[in-house]
């Protein structure tokens, strides 16, 4: 008997909610088409060697032998197969990126930690979800450019011809250029919403999802994910961890995360299991929320889900159309990857645009734009003629300073992990450090294979640390910088694609290689010495 089966006999997950639909959701079509199954697969069948492996309830799914399984759900012409189908809930972790930022009180960078929740739905789900986002998708896609907004929305998209954010920087950059020599300076504005995912409106992501479809009412089958997508439920990895006192170091052998729950106190079945978190309060679920008025709100959608990421797109279509048109009128570009806003406008514009649209975005989407995080950059020539950014943040008109000074209020343009200065375009330095950091991380990693107790090696095998964090590897940090460096260059797929043409980035990965083999000698002979070993090359 299969896992959603088992389910389907008394484990409460997501519930179906079949026996609530309104009559008007029986009667619609499916989104599903052989033609459409036959691009999904062949795209996710790319990834064949690429399992998800995260930690779930459920088994890894392997779908490349597998699909039949989804097919025969998806396909299904009465909808009823996804309308009954129990959705397992989430699993939530948190995730900490070390962040090199600049602090602007204390005039230099410093480290930051970015945490950000991540909910990952079991993995038999995660293709049922990927399907719905892969059609949708191209719903989404034509919706946007039947009404013409097409280029100001940059992430998520299958329709960009292989761009990626080196095209999306340039067309950003470029902008800059063009608007300070037509106006002789101008502005870039970069917004971001607070916890966008958490704060998506149920009701206005239904209304917007149901206009992309051209339908009054979601299909039955979409009616029930939009249902789990927003009355989701979810345990939290740490949580599970702490409460059983599981130690992971000493489980070798687990492969979901109901095997680490020990027989003695839930009982050996799937079904036991679950209902002992339940009963011990551990499965969480997306409840309604209390706005700053005391009214009842219902918003959050989790942030993980294959198909989250074109619902926040679905959920901001009426503000991307709004600003996009705005922006034509008003001769300002608008540009938004996910929740980043970017917008570059004449400099005299930009105090009034910025507040028109944080009260937009505030009024009619129950959105918030981080204040802290909210940067002014005003871009004119410094006192040599050449054109920089300058700190514009409060709308205050940047003093003329004298020559010595004029550098403290520098600033520059922050976007897709490149800085832009009026001039010249880097690296972002946090994306640099975070780089070295990963590599000297893996090094250490190299050391202890050879070094360690369990070590079976005299050799320091360093082809993985090469295809990872040098340009001898295809695809990592290195090779994408080395693109967008180069004038033009081939992407993954062959295709001819224009990059920044920068000197600086050049520049600052020149040494990667030689850092790198300086830093493996040197963790090698300290590791030598501290085991009394001769160094191994």
């Amino acid at each position: 008997m299969s896992l959603h089966c088992t389910l389907a006999k008394g484990v409460k997950t997501d519930e179906p909610f079949l026996a609530n639909v309104p009559l008007t959701y029986m009667n619609k079509s499916s989104l599903y088409s052989p033609a459409l199954w036959s691009n999904f697969l062949k795209k996710t069948s790319k990834n064949k060697n690429k399992l998800k492996t995260y930690p779930q309830f459920d088994h890894i799914f392997d779908f490349t032998q597998f699909s039949e399984k989804i097919k025969n759900l998806v396909e299904d012409p009465t909808l009823r197969k996804i309308a009954t189908h129990p959705f397992l809930p989430h699993v939530k972790i948190l995730t900490k990126t070390p962040r090199y930022r600049y602090d602007d009180s204390l005039k230099d960078y410093c480290l930051d930690t970015k945490i950000r929740p991540i909910s990952f739905c079991s993995h038999f789900d995660s293709y049922i979800y990927s399907f719905y986002a892969f059609a949708l998708t191209q719903h989404y896609e034509q919706y946007i450019r039947t009404n013409s907004f097409h280029e100001c929305v940059l992430a998520y998209r299958s329709d960009l011809n292989g761009d990626c954010n080196i095209q999306f920087a340039k067309r950003a950059f470029d902008s800059v250029k063009s608007m300070s020599t037509t106006h002789g300076k101008c502005s870039a504005i970069a917004l971001d919403i607070t916890g966008y995912f958490d704060n998506i409106d149920h009701k206005k992501l239904k209304e917007n999802w149901c206009e992309i479809l051209g339908q009054n009412e979601l299909p039955l089958d979409q009616f029930q994910l939009y249902k789990s997508l927003t009355n989701y439920s979810y345990v939290n990895k740490d949580s599970i961890l702490k409460h059983f006192k599981i130690d992971l170091a000493k489980h070798n052998k687990w492969r979901t995360l109901l095997d680490l729950i020990p027989d003695e106190i839930a009982g050996s079945s799937f079904k036991e299991k679950f209902v002992l978190l339940r009963k011990r309060k551990l499965i969480v679920t997306n409840r309604p929320k209390i706005d700053n008025t005391g009214s009842i709100t219902y918003r959050g959608i989790p942030q993980g889900s294959p198909m989250s990421s074109v619902l926040s797109n679905i959920y901001l279509i009426h503000f991307d159309k709004w600003l996009y048109n705005l922006g034509a009128t008003l001769g300002f570009s608008y540009f938004r990857y996910c929740d980043d806003i970017l917008i570059v406008c004449k400099s005299e514009d930009s105090k009034a645009l910025n507040n028109t649209i944080i009260d937009e975005i505030k009024n009619k989407y129950n959105l918030t734009i981080q204040d802290k995080k909210t940067e002014v950059i005003e871009f004119r020539k410094n006192h040599k003629g050449i054109l920089r950014g300058f700190n514009n943040k409060g709308f205050l008109k940047p003093t003329l300073l004298s020559n010595k000074n004029e550098e403290n209020i520098y600033k520059n343009l922050q976007y897709l992990g490149f800085e832009y200065n009026g001039q010249s375009i880097y690296l972002r330095p946090g994306s640099l450090s975070r780089y070295f950091r990963k590599a000297k991380r893996r090094i250490l990693k190299t050391m202890m294979m050879v070094y360690g107790k369990k070590s079976k090696s005299d050799k320091i095998h360093k082809k993985q640390l090469y295809e990872r964090y040098t340009h001898f590897g295809e695809r990592n940090f290195v090779t994408y910088a080395q693109n967008a460096a180069r004038k033009n260059y081939k992407n993954s797929a062959g295709v001819e694609r224009e990059g920044l043409n920068s000197l600086s980035i050049k520049r600052q990965i020149a040494a990667h290689f030689s850092i790198l083999e300086k830093e493996t000698k040197k963790k090698s002979s300290q590791f030598a010495i501290n085991k009394g070993k001769k160094h191994k090359s």
